[in-house]
């Protein structure tokens, strides 16, 4: 990283009219690296919602116990059952006990699942180079390093 004039003292604390500026651009920010789906996604995707299409991202395609489901979502057990019954009801995902361990149940997500993801991440990436387009080789590899610091810090917590 550059040194700590850049907006940051020594201690850790930043600058405020810093604070200012970032709070004011992540609005922004967050629009051009998460725009809203097109029309023509949309359709393909039906009324599933973003935040299942995401969930669903995380369920690997042989599935995954509820308990590692709810820690890749990053929500409570609870949470993450609700979330599964609504991906079970819409056809999205199926539930199976394992055969070892009839109290551990494992989530999988469907073949039309699997499709909506993959039409996701490909519009995604699509979405992605072109925002990409507008920075340097230079550019991305640093906001690449700042997003790498602040994923270490989320994780540390």
């Amino acid at each position: 990283m550059k040194d700590l004039e850049a907006g940051q003292r020594p201690g850790g604390e930043a600058r405020p009219e810093l604070i200012e500026r970032m709070l004011s651009l992540q609005p922004r920010v967050q629009r051009a690296l998460d725009p809203a789906l097109p029309p023509e996604i949309l359709e393909r995707l039906g009324s599933v919602t973003y935040h299942q299409l995401e969930a669903l991202a995380c369920l690997p395609e042989g599935g995954t116990t509820m308990r590692r489901f709810a820690e890749a979502v990053g929500v409570t057990g609870a949470a993450a059952t609700a979330l599964a019954n609504r991906m079970v009801k819409r056809g999205l995902a199926v539930r199976r006990h394992d055969s070892n361990d009839r109290r551990r149940v494992w989530l999988a997500p469907t073949a039309t699942a699997l499709e909506m993801v993959r039409t996701l991440r490909e519009w995604q990436r699509q979405s992605m180079a072109e925002t990409l387009t507008r920075l340097s080789a230079d550019q991305v590899e640093t906001f690449l390093e700042v997003l790498g610091v602040l994923e270490a810090e989320d994780e540390a917590k």
